[in-house]
C-alpha cells in the first residue's frame, strides 16, 4: 500500500520527497514510507533526490536505521541524496548518531533543488 503522507515530484534528473506527517514514530508508518522512498531509487536511475523533512518534528531510532538504508540504496545506483528542511530541535539525533557525517543537509528543498540544477550528475 502506497504511502498517503508522502509526496513525489519529479524535476528532470532531480526527485523531490516531501513527507507530510509531522512524528514518524510507529513502525507502519516508518515502513510506508521507507518502501515507497526505496522504490524510487528503482525507478529514477543515477537519482539526485532531495527529500524534504521540513514537516517532520519527531522520528525515531527506526526512522533513522531506515534514512541509512536509503542512503546506502542512492549510493548503490550512484545517485545523491539530501535531507532538507530538518528542524534544528531534531539535527541533535543526527548529531549523536554521527549520521551528520553521513547525510548531507540543506536549509530548503529549494535550495538544494537548485544545487543539484547547477551541479548534475
Amino acid at each position: 500500500m502506497p504511502c498517503d503522507f508522502l509526496v513525489v515530484q519529479a524535476y528532470e534528473n532531480i526527485v523531490l520527497a516531501r513527507i507530510e506527517k509531522d512524528r514518524l514514530l510507529d513502525i507502519s508508518a516508518i515502513a510506508a514510507v521507507s518502501a515507497d522512498l526505496v522504490k524510487l531509487t528503482d525507478r529514477y536511475p543515477r537519482i539526485s533526490l532531495v527529500l524534504d523533512m521540513e514537516a517532520v518534528s519527531a522520528l525515531s531510532s527506526a526512522m533513522l536505521g531506515k534514512l541509512v538504508a536509503l542512503h546506502k540504496a542512492v549510493v548503490v545506483v550512484k545517485g545523491r541524496m539530501v535531507l532538507a528542511g530538518v528542524k534544528p530541535s531534531i539535527m541533535p539525533l543526527f548529531t549523536v548518531t554521527k549520521l551528520d557525517k553521513v547525510f548531507s543537509f540543506s536549509p530548503t528543498a529549494q535550495e538544494a533543488i537548485l544545487y543539484y540544477r547547477r551541479k548534475p550528475l
